[in-house]
């Protein structure tokens, strides 16, 4: 097939700018592209994944006969998003290797296993009617450091296919792929259900690190496998490991546990349905611990029974992301693993800083989104040649190795993106080889707690202009960060239990810490139009209660001051010059 972008006929300005119009832009968020599956149209995706792999070839990471990696999740979206991206590769003299439904870490780690950039079609844990594009180098992730070069070469390849004349197009007058090029592009990928060999590869990651002896005869788990890609994937490694998994495909109140249809699952905001889901299997199986996994898992979960004097009672919990991180680096320092520096982002539990300051670990606070904690990383092994052991960490899970580990004699190589199995598996055998309960174990970490939601369908402008609310001019101006902790006690009442704004915390968002030791941190989602809100207290409870408080009356308060401000602000007549 010729390269349709090698020839094309220019339009007037004035109609490039009606095409800017009719078609929305996707924007990068904290990782990647997301938006609406109507915006994601089949010319949107092509030009994306054109400007990224143009991006490559200027620095020197593609050229024409390379192969590119592509793999996405379950979502109906996928695959027809797939098709676009392929098309893509293909038109700029790539070769595509179909890796099909396989875990975001597992398409990555093959790509680079392999010295190959990659491509990746999922919108993780958001609901069914988003989906996204996460694209990968040939050394892992993106970082904001490259989205300046993506972008401008995203806009170079914009105006190419905005200008070619409608005859000579590929797409439709709605930005769809014309009927005549489908069946050409479905060539380029395998079947909607094939899984690659991507797939066999991460399991070995595993299995030949750490053997089948990993776990003591007569562990058992649960598995809720939803629709999560990776949830054969997962099975097969813990029980190539030696554990038992529980991974029933039946259904419990009309909620099949193993689905043909999208369910997205986040594993930092976990739903009351998704822990009544752990509470009747574990109940009923007599079962402690279950995990689970996002969409394109790469985000963990681990939820288990409560004991209470030695004995289970009828309640679940989940270990929040960033203390399962936490308990991964104290499971493999078990395993004669040295940790020499941890990267988390600001709004992780702030027990981790307790616990790295007392272990001698260095420590780095990022903003929220695993390129910035992939870029701490790099900074860090930059900063100590040699033998130097660098982990990350998000708040929803997703655990990071910037260097490679020797394990028992084995090399566990590293890999610089979200992983969920790896902290599964290592705070499992923590949790096993300890011999206590999850509740015990729990219990010898400082008492602090994280929780976090978001408010949905929240205008992006707005939230950004909340923070701006409570920002001052000049962070280093005592008299204005007096008014800022002035707007803060009127908003976060007495009533409610908060004490007095001591700290601000400015790093992503704004991250309030109160006289009580109270933490709330608000910030607008990246990449949608949701409003964070996350919390730390002295129990679960009352950092659930903060968020609780947060979302019903705190946002919704702020939202209006804000919009105030702004229409005031926009009526103020400007001085000229």
């Amino acid at each position: 097939m010729q390269n349709h972008c090698g020839r094309f006929y220019r339009y007037k300005y004035a109609e490039l700018q009606k095409m800017n119009a009719e078609f929305k832009e996707l924007k990068f968020g904290t990782s990647g592209l997301r938006d609406t599956v109507e915006n994601m149209t089949d010319m949107e995706c092509f030009i994306n994944a054109r400007g990224f792999i143009a991006y490559l070839k200027d620095a020197g990471e593609f050229k024409k006969g390379d192969t590119v990696a592509l793999g996405g999740d379950r979502r109906p979206s996928t695959y027809k998003i797939k098709r676009a991206v392929a098309a893509a590769i293909f038109d700029m003299g790539g070769i595509v290797d179909d890796q099909g439904q396989v875990p975001s870490p597992a398409l990555a780690n093959y790509a680079m296993c392999n010295n190959m950039a990659s491509i990746m079609v999922t919108g993780s844990h958001i609901p069914a009617d988003r989906n996204g594009i996460k694209f990968t180098k040939r050394s892992g992730e993106i970082l904001k450091s490259d989205e300046p070069g993506i972008l401008e070469n995203i806009r170079k390849e914009r105006i190419k296919v905005y200008s070619i004349a409608e005859g000579f197009s590929i797409f439709d007058k709605k930005g769809a792929f014309k009927a005549t090029f489908e069946p050409r592009f479905n060539e380029l990928l395998k079947a909607e259900c094939h899984t690659g060999e991507s797939s066999e590869l991460y399991i070995d990651r595993y299995r030949s690190t750490f053997g089948n002896e990993f776990f003591p005869e007569g562990t058992k788990i649960f598995l809720y496998q939803h629709s999560a890609v990776g949830r054969d994937i997962v099975k097969e490694i813990f029980e190539s490991l030696g554990a038992e998994v529980f991974a029933p495909d039946i259904e419990i109140e009309n909620v099949p546990l193993r689905s043909d249809e999208f369910v997205p699952v986040d594993t930092e905001s976990v739903s009351d349905k998704t822990l009544g889901i752990f509470k009747r299997v574990l109940a009923e199986n007599d079962l402690d611990i279950g995990i689970t996994l996002d969409g394109d898992s790469d985000r963990p979960l681990l939820v288990y029974r409560e004991y209470e004097e030695g004995r289970p009672v009828d309640n679940v919990k989940y270990i929040t992301g960033d203390i399962l991180g936490l308990l991964a680096i104290l499971g493999l320092e078990k395993l004669n693993i040295k940790v020499d520096a941890v990267c988390v982002p600001v709004s992780a539990n702030d027990s981790i800083i307790r616990i790295c300051k007392d272990k001698g670990i260095e420590l780095s606070q990022t903003r929220i989104g695993s390129p910035f904690v992939i870029a701490a990383m790099n900074d860090s092994i930059e900063s100590h040649p040699g033998e130097w052991n660098v982990f990350a960490w998000e708040s929803n899970g997703g655990f990071l190795t910037g260097t490679d580990l020797k394990i028992g004699g084995k090399t566990l190589k590293a890999l610089p993106t979200r992983d969920a199995v790896l902290p599964l598996l290592i705070v499992m055998h923590l949790i096993v080889k300890s011999r206590k309960s999850v509740s015990e174990l729990i219990k010898t970490l400082p008492s602090r707690f994280t929780h976090a939601d978001r408010e949905k369908a929240f205008p992006m402008e707005i939230g950004k202009a909340i923070i701006s609310y409570l920002t001052p001019k000049d962070l280093n101006d005592r008299e204005e960060l007096e008014k800022i902790k002035k707007r803060i006690r009127e908003v976060f009442l007495n009533e409610d239990g908060f004490g007095r704004p001591k700290e601000l915390n400015y790093t992503d968002g704004i991250r309030i810490l109160f006289d009580n030791g109270e933490i709330s941190h608000l910030r607008p989602s990246g990449n949608a139009p949701e409003f964070r809100n996350y919390a730390v207290a002295g129990s679960q409870d009352r950092a659930r209660e903060i968020v609780r408080i947060g979302i019903e009356k705190v946002i919704p308060k702020l939202a209006e001051i804000a919009k105030i401000a702004t229409v005031a602000s926009e009526r103020t007549p400007k001085q000229s010059l």
